[in-house]
């Protein structure tokens, strides 16, 4: 079993997968914490040093890694969809949860987030509001395509976005 959690920036997927994870007795692992640790830098030191084409590539190589395991929560970052040769592996053997949530709510996360800056670097060099409305934009139909469940995070916290989890793998028969 596997439990992929994708969507944008701040739509509560690392918590969300921790939580999961804790209670379906799972390991758990967020992509770009698992590049940042394999690189030994930041997100934000691996864009400025070799840009994000080089992360990207990173990242697509994560993805192939992870679509190798399994009995895992794994929470992908916001990018991750634009791989769709290595999510299309990812989605044969996996139960795919989009969190979403609208962008004034998305917003409002990442400024309130003080991790945002430093770990979060800019994908457009456009103000932070101009930013998520262009990525959600371009990332919306490929969460859509991957999803087989989409969860509105906006006024929901962790444990309600679990349950609902728990609930849709009870349903289709994961758990």
């Amino acid at each position: 079993m596997k439990i992929v959690l994708i969507g944008f920036r701040a739509t509560g997927k690392t918590s969300v997968g921790k939580e999961l994870a804790r209670r379906l007795g799972l390991p758990f692992l967020d992509l770009d914490e698992y590049i940042v640790n394999k690189v030994g830098k930041s997100i934000t030191e691996i864009v400025e040093e070799k840009g994000w084409p080089y992360f990207r590539e990173l990242e697509k190589e994560a993805l192939y890694e992870m679509g190798q395991r399994d009995n895992l929560v794994l929470a992908l970052g916001g990018g991750s969809v634009m791989h769709t040769d290595e999510m299309d592996l990812i989605k044969a053997n996996s139960s795919l949860i989009w969190l979403k949530a609208q962008p004034q709510v998305i917003l409002l996360r990442l400024e309130q987030d003080e991790k945002s800056c430093s770990f979060r670097p800019s994908l457009t060099n456009k103000s932070l509001e101009e930013e998520v409305a262009c990525i959600l934009a371009q990332r919306e139909p490929l969460y859509q395509r991957y999803a087989d469940l989409i969860i509105e995070t906006d006024h929901l916290n962790t444990e309600e976005v679990v349950a609902k989890i728990i609930e849709f793998l009870r349903q289709a028969g994961v758990i």
